[in-house]
């Protein structure tokens, strides 16, 4: 009985100590599985955060990519296509489409990511400044080109605007029944033939017709002979007659004739005058006008060769 006795005593002791091995074994087994997963959860909430770094990146990087888009819609209607930003764009593009395809699986990998989109994104900057900088340039140009063109325009419309007062001013001094036509112009060498060429020319033979002079104007009145070079110089002469003419129903006007008769007028006649030069012309386009005293009578051109 008292070997029974301490039989079962040495079971439970046994026992009790296999059951406190289990304890202890069971509890550094549990440290361990709560340490890996800790472990685990720290790695997978960098990860998180890497991706989520990287996703921000990519998708300001592809809010640029439009932006820079416009920009370069913009520069290239002022400039041209630039190539260098082409292609700076070309590997942004490249780059968000790589970061799209790749696996948000080893950080080595995502901290790549992030470096490549970082560089692109401030080579883009760089780029969108300059290009900004570059369209601010070429407004201003253009605004000066736009300066410089309204100031042409206006001084366009002056002379357009003196043009029409000149011409006004000469159909003034122009009676329209009382004007010379059918001008004659003959350029002659010193036996009297016509020539054309300017060194021969030694006089200026010049007829035109004076028809429907109203009564009040027939009798005797002043004819002048004017001749002009193409800028509206005076052909030379030592003594030019001058004398303003005085239309009735315009402006009085200085002129520089090379010849004046006193003719007869009647209500119609044909006129002739001779012009010996003093000095030879210059090859070049000439105009021949006639004048009265009341106003500018017709003109015609003549050619030297």
């Amino acid at each position: 009985m008292k070997n029974q006795k301490s039989g079962l005593i040495v079971a439970v002791v046994l026992l009790a100590i296999a059951l406190i091995g289990s304890l202890i074994w069971g509890s550094s087994t549990s440290n361990k599985v709560d340490k890996l997963s800790a472990d685990k959860m720290a790695v997978t909430a960098s990860l998180e955060d890497m991706s989520t770094l990287r996703d921000q990146l990519a998708a300001e990087v592809d809010s640029m990519v439009l932006q820079y888009d416009q920009l370069a819609q913009e520069n290239n209607s002022l400039q041209g296509q630039m190539a260098q930003s082409q292609e700076d764009l070309n590997r942004a593009k490249e780059a968000i489409s790589k970061a799209k395809r790749s696996a948000a699986g080893e950080i080595k990998d995502l901290r790549a990511q992030i470096e490549e989109l970082q560089r692109v994104k401030q080579d883009l900057q760089m780029n969108m400044d300059l290009m900004l900088a570059q369209n601010d340039s070429l407004r201003m140009q253009i605004g000066v080109l736009e300066g410089d063109l309204a100031v042409s325009t206006e001084q366009n419309t002056m002379l357009n605007e003196s043009n029409m007062q000149k011409d006004s001013e000469i159909k003034s001094l122009t009676y329209q029944t009382f004007k010379a036509t059918s001008f004659e112009i003959s350029p002659e060498v010193n036996s009297g033939n016509a020539t054309a060429k300017s060194g021969r020319a030694r006089r200026i033979k010049a007829s035109f017709d004076l028809e429907n002079v109203p009564a009040d104007y027939q009798g005797t009145r002043p004819i002048y002979l004017v001749i002009t070079d193409e800028t509206g110089t005076p052909i030379p002469r030592t003594d030019y007659i001058n004398t303003t003419i005085r239309p009735l129903n315009g402006q009085p006007q200085d002129i520089m004739a090379v010849e004046v008769k006193e003719e007869d007028l009647a209500a119609s006649q044909r006129l002739t005058f001779t012009h010996e030069l003093e000095n030879k012309l210059d090859a070049g386009n000439y105009t021949l006008s006639a004048y009265t005293d009341v106003g500018f009578l017709g003109s015609s051109t003549f050619r030297l060769r």
